[in-house]
């Protein structure tokens, strides 16, 4: 099953508008014992409160999914558990997730004329019936009731990376990360170069900054553009991977408990029983394979 670009790929961008718009509706697919809440709805939820959970505690360096080595893995499942909602609830069961390919939109003279933000595509979701209902005050694990349309500022702030930025950042980093494993500008490693706290590439921060309005806050994936910005990132480790095989995912199982919910071996945090670990999700052909690599190698 192929991962295709959205833009590309047109037939596929259509359904994954039509997937998320399904999941979003609380009477197809309610989020049970939240009443006007959709299963949607529980997966910004599940990001805003993965980003609350301090490692270790009382501190913001790192978080249970952002800023140290599970950023990779732990949005890798989350785009598979969506991925797996989306297939049953347009009953498609060949359906991936298409990336955005921010690359290719960097190069245009105005990359909010890409067909992306097209009304007939991600376009619709700011017409005011794509309601954001919960919003992450980044303060706490309780999220904020709302009732209000999606915000976006394309173009507001940051910037999207070009082709170049992500191949320096493939070819140079060799190790996956580096102790401590923050999000310190100084830490090196490709996961945290990815993510964009080290190296001025910024990739993976940029693209939020980019889009702007919730793309900015621990509620992200209200915006539907969220999944297909985290596919491409995942495209690019899958290319680091590629390029760096023999490269090991660290730390390992005997790191200090301070790296909980990052080390190889360690449960991902999920509101689901199944305990995924990042070794779970190393080899993603297991899921998806990309219709191409090679442009970012």
């Amino acid at each position: 099953m192929i991962r295709s670009n959205a833009v590309k790929d047109l037939p596929v961008l259509k359904k994954y508008v039509e997937g998320v718009k399904r999941l979003k509706d609380p009477a197809q697919n309610p989020w049970p014992g939240q009443a006007n809440l959709s299963i949607y709805d529980s997966f910004v939820a599940w990001h805003h409160r993965a980003m609350m959970i301090s490692t270790p505690a009382g501190q913001m360096a790192r978080n249970a999914a952002h800023g140290g080595p599970s950023f990779l893995p732990w949005h890798r499942y989350f785009l598979v558990r969506l991925e797996t909602l989306i297939r049953k609830a347009i009953n498609d069961p060949h359906f991936r997730i298409p990336y955005w390919d921010w690359n290719t939109d960097a190069e245009l003279q105005d990359p909010r004329t890409s067909l992306i933000w097209s009304d007939e595509y991600l376009g619709q979701f700011v017409n005011g019936q794509w309601r954001v209902r919960l919003t992450g005050n980044g303060r706490t694990m309780d999220l904020d009731g709302v009732n209000r349309p999606l915000v976006r500022y394309l173009g507001g702030g940051g910037s999207l990376p070009s082709r170049a930025n992500v191949r320096k950042v493939i070819h140079e980093n060799t190790v996956y990360d580096k102790a401590p494993y923050n999000a310190a500008q100084s830490t090196g490693g490709a996961r945290n170069s990815i993510e964009g706290w080290a190296g001025e590439e910024r990739i993976h921060n940029n693209v939020h900054v980019w889009v702007g309005g919730d793309m900015g806050l621990s509620s992200s994936p209200n915006d539907p553009v969220f999944f297909l910005h985290h596919c491409n990132v995942d495209r690019l480790w899958a290319a680091w991977q590629a390029k760096h095989s023999a490269a090991a995912y660290v730390p390992g199982g005997n790191a200090p408990d301070t790296l909980k919910f990052h080390r190889i071996d360690d449960p991902m945090y999920s509101p689901f029983p199944e305990k995924v670990t990042p070794r779970d999700v190393l080899n993603y052909s297991q899921y998806y394979k990309y219709d191409t690599l090679g442009d970012l190698l």
